[in-house]
This record gives C-alpha cells, sequence and structure tokens, in this order.
C-alpha cells in the first residue's frame, strides 16, 4: 500500500510545487525585486558579478525557482504520501475527506502559526547576524506546530467516545487549539521587528505573498494526493459503503 501511496504523493507534490512556483512568479517575485531595489538604494550600488564571481544574479533565481519549488512539493509529496497512508482507519472519511483534513492540520500547524509569530521578512528587514537564530525559531515553531496539529487530532480521538455531540465536541477542540496556540505563541520569544523607515505596505505585501506561496503548495497538494487517493479507492472498490483497503477499520475523526 505505501508504494503506490508514495506514487500519488510524489506526482500530487510535483504538480502543487509547479503551482506553488507559478504563484510565486506572479505574486512574490515583484515584491521581492522592489525590496531589492530599496536595499540596494539604501546600501549604495549593488554588488555586481564581476566584483564577485559566487553572487548568483536575480536572472538566474528567476530561472531556478520552478524548479526549486517543484523540488520542494515532490519533497512535500513523500512526506504528505506517509501521512496520508499512516491516516487510513485512523482519520475519518474516504481518501478525499482524509487528505483534506490532513491538509488543514498542516497549513494550520506549519504554515499559519509560524507566519503569525515569525513573518517571513524580505531584504534589508532583520540583523543578518541573527539569521542562524531566527532560523533556528522559525524551524522550531514549525516543529511545535506539527505536535499542537498531533495533540489536537489526539484530543479529538478521545473526545469521540464521550458523550458529547459532534458540534459540542468540535467547538471544544477549537477551543483548546487556539489556547494552547495563544500560550504557545506567548511563550516564544518576540519577532525582530522591521526598521520604521521601510515601507509598510511594501513589507506586507512580502509577507502575504510569502505566506499565499506556501498554503498554495499544501492546499495544492493536500487536494491532488485527496483526488487521486479516491480515485484509486473507486476503482478498487465501486460499491458504495465500503472500505477500498482490507486494512481499514471504522474511524472517529
Amino acid at each position: 500500500m505505501i508504494g503506490a501511496y508514495l506514487r500519488r504523493g510524489l506526482l500530487a507534490g510535483l504538480l502543487a510545487g509547479l503551482l506553488a512556483g507559478l504563484v510565486a512568479t506572479i505574486v512574490g517575485e515583484p515584491e521581492m525585486d522592489a525590496a531589492i531595489r530599496l536595499e540596494e538604494r539604501t546600501a549604495g550600488a549593488p554588488v555586481s558579478a564581476a566584483d564577485s564571481p559566487t553572487v548568483i544574479t536575480r536572472g538566474q533565481q528567476k530561472a531556478g525557482l520552478l524548479l526549486g519549488t517543484a523540488l520542494l512539493g515532490t519533497a512535500a509529496g513523500a512526506v504528505f504520501a506517509i501521512a496520508g497512508a499512516w491516516a487510513v482507519g485512523r482519520v475519518g472519511g474516504d481518501g478525499w475527506a482524509r487528505s483534506l483534513k490532513l491538509g488543514v492540520a498542516a497549513a494550520a500547524g506549519l504554515v499559519l502559526l509560524p507566519a503569525v509569530k515569525y513573518p517571513p521578512n524580505p531584504p534589508a528587514v532583520g540583523d543578518p547576524d541573527t539569521i542562524g537564530s531566527r532560523t533556528t525559531l522559525y524551524l522550531g515553531v514549525v516543529l511545535l506546530g506539527g505536535l499542537l496539529a498531533a495533540t489536537v487530532w489526539a484530543a479529538d480521538r478521545q473526545l469521540a467516545g464521550s458523550r458529547l455531540r459532534p458540534p459540542a465536541r468540535g467547538l471544544l477542540v477549537v477551543a483548546g487549539a487556539l489556547l494552547l496556540a495563544a500560550a504557545l505563541l506567548a511563550a516564544l520569544p518576540a519577532a525582530e521587528g522591521a526598521p520604521v523607515t521601510y515601507p509598510a505596505e511594501l513589507l506586507w505585501r512580502f509577507r502575504l505573498g510569502s505566506v499565499a506561496v506556501q498554503l498554495t503548495l499544501v492546499g495544492a497538494l493536500a487536494a491532488g494526493f485527496g483526488l487521486l487517493t479516491e480515485r484509486a479507492e473507486r476503482q478498487a472498490d465501486p460499491q458504495p459503503g465500503r472500505q477500498a483497503d482490507p486494512q481499514t477499520r471504522p474511524a472517529d475523526g
């Protein structure tokens, strides 16, 4: 089973990566260019390739953007496929529903939560000497977001056996998730602020564009993987009301 899931994940991830690269080209690159021009005006003349042969030009960066997002999407697809295989029998619904639930958890825990605490910054924002520590903090929030999503899922599974009705159970789980996220955000060190002279509009357009690219990757991956999985399950067992996989058992969430 895992081999079939991996093939679907790799295909869905590749397509999602290409779509995310297209969104980055349309939405993100103009803001990046504007940020770089502002940085160059502030610092003086830009560094040329002749002065520093190791410098990667903007043209080379743009040419490699689709390749980079495609590779990232393919790797993310492999991870998502493993999660999708694990979800069989543990997360309720067919392949489409399970994939969407995993996608929502990934978007909330791995994209939105880190973006709220440590939003992406354009060039000229942030002390270059703190790049290492800022990267560590960001990756730490990503890891904690994944653990938070797993904790919320486990709590929902535990409450499924209680007498709570589904609406009440859902509200309780959402409230608990929000409280845990708020406590986590409050406990972490504050993000490094942007200079007061930096254009606020450019800063937020850059940040929103970066988050849009990440959400595109996660959303397209979840949708593509879900469609492929649901189609495979329907072909394996066209009779409604039956589980396509013999290892599948009834699930609550």
